[in-house]
């Protein structure tokens, strides 16, 4: 595990380079996440597999090598086109209802204003019985504030001002999208309230989910995953 850790630290001091070492980025990730599913006992072999804010596309890339039918979906395209890739909002995904056994969904729940409609659509087009991979960096935790840390634990006007930024607020920092403050807690609050199941949750890449340490794991927990259920 120390290896990883230290392949997916070097990754992220070059992600911002080029598109190219973002996407290296993501797909290292994947490896690991896609590691992670099969553990869970997930196939993805000939699995059709929505790949919900694929970014640069680098976790497509992998899920796709695991044997997975990928449909990327974003907001823009990326640089490299995946062989399936649809254009379009989280909030309202032109997908069938009940036409996906499972969605991937990383690092988005906590750049959308509506968090809790976008699992309602990802319970949606679910099959019954089906799985979502959710998973975001606590707002709280060490790399919550992305761009704005560690600023953005003295809140939003003193982040900005410290930062340098441009925008008026988190919510518009990103232009279509924003940056809204998700916490461990308020994503199992909101799960529920979408009619999901969580399956499992952990902490990526770490053996210990410090996640369920009372308050110190909002803190503690560097990025969280759960495996999510349409019960039906």
């Amino acid at each position: 595990m120390i290896r990883e850790w230290l392949a997916l630290l070097g990754l992220a001091r070059r992600r911002f380079r080029s598109d190219a070492d973002y996407r290296r980025f993501q797909a290292y990730q994947g490896s690991l996440v896609v590691d992670y599913l099969l553990a869970q006992g997930i196939s993805l072999r000939r699995s059709r597999v929505l790949d919900l804010a694929c970014g640069h596309g680098g976790y497509s890339e992998v899920l796709q090598q695991a044997g997975a039918q990928v449909i990327a979906f974003d907001l823009n395209p990326p640089k490299v086109l995946p062989p399936i890739f649809v254009i379009g909002d989280a909030l309202c995904l032109p997908f069938a209802s009940g036409s996906l056994p499972l969605v991937f969904c990383a690092s988005l729940i906590e750049h959308v204003s509506d968090p809790v409609q976008l699992l309602v659509e990802i319970k949606r087009v679910l099959v019954p019985g089906g799985l979502a991979y959710l998973s975001f960096p606590p707002f709280y935790s060490p790399g919550g504030g992305h761009q704005f840390k560690p600023y953005h634990l003295l809140g939003e006007r003193w982040a900005l001002r410290l930062t340098r930024s441009k925008a008026s607020s988190f919510a518009t920092c990103y232009g279509d999208w924003g940056l809204y403050p998700m916490t461990v807690k308020r994503a199992r609050q909101m799960i529920a309230k979408a009619g999901l199941r969580i399956r499992h949750e952990s902490t990526r890449f770490l053996p210990l989910n410090v996640a369920r340490i009372p308050i110190l794991g909002e803190f503690l927990c560097w990025h969280i995953q759960f495996i999510l259920s349409h019960e039906g």
